[in-house]
């Protein structure tokens, strides 16, 4: 055959070749992946990550996640790459395969803090692959033995990574639980529905014109409403952590950093009173472990929930979102949870301990930007087909400049959201009441802030103080328990969420969580001059357009029956009487009356916080 091989000789060596290339790229994939996710995890707990990075949050699963990724990313690469090469036998197809393998990789460890820029990081990983690649040229047929040989030990690390880590936590949970004291007889279960981003006068059954919340009415019309809530800040860490400790911003300290448990947690409590406890987040952002909110929850459920959200989490997922996505015309947060999604798992944690009282956290995450809820609810109340998913601060547009017809089909697109969660609250409590369970439960129904649309000149939130950023929905609904179609006036506050659960489940001679209890209201619904005036608290955020207040200073607010006082840091103090100034604009504070007022709140103010430096 003038010294040509054989057929059957090529095939074998093209065979070998594939079987070269694709061991090559499971050892190079789930080691960058094991390192990857060790990496993340230190450089998270270590706080060396940049804020872009350090959003995006893992726990213990990214190790075993991120191998499996890599194994897949660089096995897809390696094929694609050999793929190209095949026509030509000539072409050292491995040598390539490897130098994509050390760029990626090298790449890959690189980027992980997000503090080295892309360009910088892509030339010193080319250098690194460039110069493994001169080696792989001496030592080829040694490399390839070294390969063969501990590959069963990468792969058998990274698969004993995946069952002890799921086996610890479930391990963990399952102990947790049978450790928990018995419940008092009769303990209900209570059920806490935080909606994210929700405003209050978006709801039908707060005054708006639109049908956002026909579900939610009825569910009001059963239970008790206030009318007046105002949470303690306009973004979530600080509001939340307000609802679960009871305290205010400037006493749990969570404003730009996690909640570090320097109080009790509601959820802490309930374990302790023999409360199987949930949560079940959605903003896999800011409510999660990462955040410090897992303190009293023996199950929290945040990210790694479908694999579109473990894919994001990885170092090249995270890239994929930020540099690819955007260009195919993906909008949405990656992995996005749906309220469905919660309810589901939720669900399915219930039934685990069918005879364990629970106490479960749930966060829904529809009605946040981008308002991108599924159809038919994102066109409800719009012309348009597909409104709104312009407002968008994971792609850097906190401040567009909109049309009169765009910002309307922000507006349309978010009370369609309203409305989609509106339908899940339904179906949540339906399977409740489908299970038996709907009469032992208490229901509580709110959020942790609210949302510009234009007003003052604002969009989205974490930006000022206005009633629209504060003012939100809370619902109480137990039925045979609570009365019937009770409707409250008296502004209250988010914090008095715990002491309200706590005397609602007979501990009301607690001392853990500073009160009045909520019930006081719907059982003596008289006027309560001497009720505490809600606080609000928004610290000072330079990163935020320099049009924002939050952009210039500090802000705090105390809400009255007529009053809306707001008092920032460089400007001064505002005054608005929102009974006849629902949107605030014509500030008082300059005004004759307005003075004496300001006085007023000046003084309440002062007296709040200096209490809070007692303790």
């Amino acid at each position: 055959m003038n010294g040509s091989q054989h057929p059957d000789q090529t095939a074998s060596n093209r065979i070998g070749r594939w079987i070269d290339v694709l061991i090559a790229a499971a050892w190079f994939g789930l080691v960058t992946g094991l390192l990857e996710g060790v990496g993340l995890l230190a450089l998270q707990a270590l706080d060396w990550m940049d804020w872009t990075m350090s959003l995006v949050a893992v726990s213990i699963e990214i190790i075993w996640i991120s191998a499996v990724f890599d194994l897949l990313l660089f096995s897809a690469a390696g094929l694609a790459l050999f793929g190209i090469a095949r026509p030509f036998p000539k072409v050292p197809a491995l040598r390539m395969c490897a130098f994509q393998f050390g760029l990626l990789g090298f790449l890959d460890l690189l980027l992980i803090s997000g503090r080295i820029r892309h360009f910088g990081a892509f030339v010193f990983a080319v250098g690194l692959a460039v110069t493994f690649n001169r080696w792989l040229c001496r030592h080829e047929a040694a490399a390839l033995r070294f390969w063969r040989r501990t590959l069963p030990w990468v792969a058998g690390t990274a698969a004993l990574a995946l069952v002890c880590i799921q086996g610890g936590l479930w391990l963990k949970e399952r102990l947790a639980v049978s450790w928990l004291p018995a419940a008092r007889p009769g303990a209900p279960n209570i059920l806490v529905i935080v909606v994210d981003t929700l405003r209050a006068d978006h709801l039908s059954s707060y005054g708006y014109s639109r049908p956002t919340s026909s579900n939610l009415d009825r569910i009001a019309q059963q239970g008790v409403l206030f009318e007046n809530a105002i949470a303690t800040s306009s973004w979530t860490p600080p509001s939340h952590a307000s609802l679960l400790t009871g305290r205010y911003p400037h006493e749990h300290g969570t404003e730009e950093k996690p909640y570090d448990g320097r109080y009790p947690t509601i959820a802490q409590a309930l374990r302790d009173r023999g409360y199987r406890t949930g949560a079940f987040s959605a903003n896999v952002f800011l409510f999660c472990r990462r955040a410090g909110f897992g303190r009293g929850f023996i199950h929290f459920e945040d990210y790694f929930h479908s694999a579109a959200d473990m894919a994001a989490r990885t170092l090249y997922g995270r890239k994929l979102n930020d540099f690819v996505l955007p260009h195919l015309g993906f909008e949405d947060v990656p992995g996005r949870k749906r309220a469905a999604d919660i309810n589901r798992n939720f669900l399915r944690w219930v039934e685990r301990e069918p005879g364990v009282p629970f106490f479960a956290f749930l966060n829904y995450f529809d009605v946040h930007e981008p308002y991108l809820p599924p159809q038919p609810y994102r066109s409800r109340f719009s012309m348009q087909r597909n409104p709104g998913g312009i407002l968008n601060a994971l792609r850097f547009r906190r401040n567009p400049k909109l049309t009169p017809e765009q910002l309307q089909g922000e507006r349309d697109a978010y009370d369609g959201g309203i409305a989609y969660v509106d339908e899940q609250i339904r179906l949540l409590l339906a399977e409740l009441e489908r299970r038996g369970l709907i009469q032992d439960t208490l229901v509580v129904i709110t959020s942790d802030h609210g949302e510009s649309l234009g007003e003052h000149g604002l969009f989205l939130h974490r930006n000022g103080l206005y009633l629209n950023l504060i003012h939100v929905p809370l619902v109480f609904y137990w039925p045979g328990h609570l009365p019937r179609g009770e409707r409250v006036a008296q502004p209250v506050s988010g914090t008095a969420l715990p002491a309200t659960l706590m005397e609602m489940i007979g501990a009301g001679d607690q001392t853990l969580f500073p009160g009045p209890s909520l019930a006081r209201l719907w059982e003596n619904p008289a006027p309560h001059p001497e009720w505490p005036l809600p606080l609000a608290e928004m610290a000072r955020f330079p990163f935020e357009a320099k049009s924002n207040p939050a952009y210039h200073g500090a802000m705090k607010s105390l809400v009255s029956s007529r009053w809306h006082y707001i008092v920032h840091e460089k400007f001064g103090p505002s005054l608005y009487d929102w009974q006849s100034d629902a949107q605030e604009l014509h500030d008082l504070a300059n005004t004759e009356e307005g003075h004496g007022v300001v006085e007023e709140f000046r003084l309440q103010l002062q007296t709040v916080l200096a209490q809070a430096r007692r303790k």
